[in-house]
């Protein structure tokens, strides 16, 4: 698996108010490598906005040509998990990654796409539900979230946000650039 890495520009941090604005703007969004076709539905923003560690809101502009240039990861099924509620509309979940820089560090970007199921004859639509950005540090030479340095109350600084699904994916294939 190849990524190349996107280098993209990090601006100020949003409200949500005026990244919902900017995700209005977008149109569905192909992936040039597989074709999936994705929309971004105005509430995602509102999924998106309180992930812990880096804030989306400083690349919202840059979703649509992460996501076209995203390499897919994986497939899963939609199941009952503990603590969430089966969502009878959903058939899949697609995971894709991309890598970008902005100018500081380099980071990992998973998009968590929903197949929603298709009437007969026809397509699901695929929506963006969710993202994840973490720092790639974090992975390299097999990293573990036992390597997060913890902060402690009146350190202005966060913990870096650790994906552990993307972890176990990237443990799984070769040839990480």
């Amino acid at each position: 698996m190849r990524f190349i890495t996107q280098i993209i520009t990090a601006n100020e941090s949003k409200s949500k108010k005026e990244a919902e604005k900017i995700i209005l703007l977008f149109k569905p969004i192909k992936n040039l490598l597989d074709g999936r076709i994705a929309e971004i539905p105005r509430n995602t923003i509102g999924k998106i906005y309180g992930h812990k560690g880096y804030d989306i809101t400083r690349i919202i502009e840059h979703i649509p040509i992460l996501y076209e240039t995203a390499l897919f990861g994986w497939t899963e099924p939609e199941t009952k998990r503990e603590g969430h509620k089966l969502h009878p509309n959903i058939n899949k979940y697609h995971h894709y990654i991309n890598k970008f820089t902005d100018g500081n560090k380099e980071y990992y970007i998973r998009f968590t796409l929903t197949e929603e199921k298709a009437k007969p004859g026809k397509t699901g639509k695929s929506k963006i539900h969710s993202t994840a950005i973490s720092d790639i540090a974090l992975y390299k030479n097999g990293g573990s979230s036992n390597r997060i340095r913890v902060i402690y109350p009146g350190e202005i600084s966060t913990p870096p946000f650790y994906d552990i699904r993307l972890a176990e994916f990237l443990n799984t294939v070769k040839n990480l650039n």
